[in-house]
């Protein structure tokens, strides 16, 4: 998904890949499962280390909030770009849960539907 985003020009830098990932994930969980910001689920890798979670909490909180301000004046390009993959992506895996009870989008056949986008 984040190979699909333009490299915008401006003052300030694309988010990073990691907060790509962070900001697909949340949005994502958010979007399917109608939860909160607070009780996203965080990676595993962060998830015993107290720092590493801080950093991970106020992250989130900046991500969603760029996320929700996509439809502003002030909003940054990058999110505006990434949301409505987003959007698309929360759309497909909440209406294959809905069907079958599970998600039935596999992770290679969710890259290779993005992949095929123009």
């Amino acid at each position: 998904m984040v190979t699909h985003l333009p490299i915008l020009p401006g003052h300030r830098a694309s988010i990073s890949d990691d907060r790509k990932r962070l900001a697909v994930s949340v949005d994502i969980w958010m979007r399917v499962t109608g939860g909160e910001l607070e009780f996203a689920p965080c990676p595993p890798h962060i998830a015993n280390d107290p720092k590493l979670g801080a950093v991970w909490s106020r992250q989130r909180h900046n991500v969603c909030h760029w996320l929700k301000e996509t439809d502003t004046r002030d909003g940054l390009p990058c999110y505006r770009a990434l949301k409505p993959l987003l959007d698309d992506h929360a759309e497909q895996l909440a209406m294959a849960i809905d069907r079958t009870g599970f998600s039935t989008l596999p992770v290679h056949a969710a890259r290779t539907t993005l992949a095929s986008r123009p």
